[in-house]
């Protein structure tokens, strides 16, 4: 791989990282001022909609922070993808096209092999060694 592929992927990577990273604080933070983009069916869940907002948030959260280390990449850039395939679907027009080409990120890292700046990698090297010196 060329040192601009690698690179390239890694900016991408950071940068799906930082997106759900904005949107999981907020969420956190300020769960009211997104309980109206729920959708309708969870209301009648028995949890109130600012604690799934909130829920939602530490979720976002704690997969953006594994995927800027490059912990569970692929699996984790796979959720987020269906995650956002979710809510592209759920709101529909505008938001929900933004939605699903940002998901398309997700599944180019779900489909690419970790970058050298990954925890991915660098634990595949360690496994790799070990088992070629024993």
């Amino acid at each position: 791989m060329s040192s601009w592929s690698i690179e390239s992927q890694v900016v991408l990577r950071w940068s799906f990282s930082f997106l759900f990273a904005w949107f999981g604080l907020q969420q956190m933070l300020h769960p009211a001022d997104w309980v109206s983009f729920l959708p309708e069916w969870t209301g009648y869940m028995p949890i109130p909609g600012e604690m799934l907002v909130r829920l939602n948030g530490w979720v976002e959260f704690i997969c953006c922070i594994a995927l800027f280390i490059g912990c569970y990449t692929r699996v984790i850039a796979a959720f987020l993808a269906m995650h956002l395939i979710g809510i592209a679907v759920t709101t529909g027009g505008a938001i929900g096209v933004r939605d699903s080409v940002l998901a398309t990120i997700g599944i180019a890292l779900t489909l690419s092999k970790p970058d050298e700046w990954t925890l991915d990698a660098k634990t595949i090297k360690k496994v790799i060694m070990a088992t070629t010196i024993t």
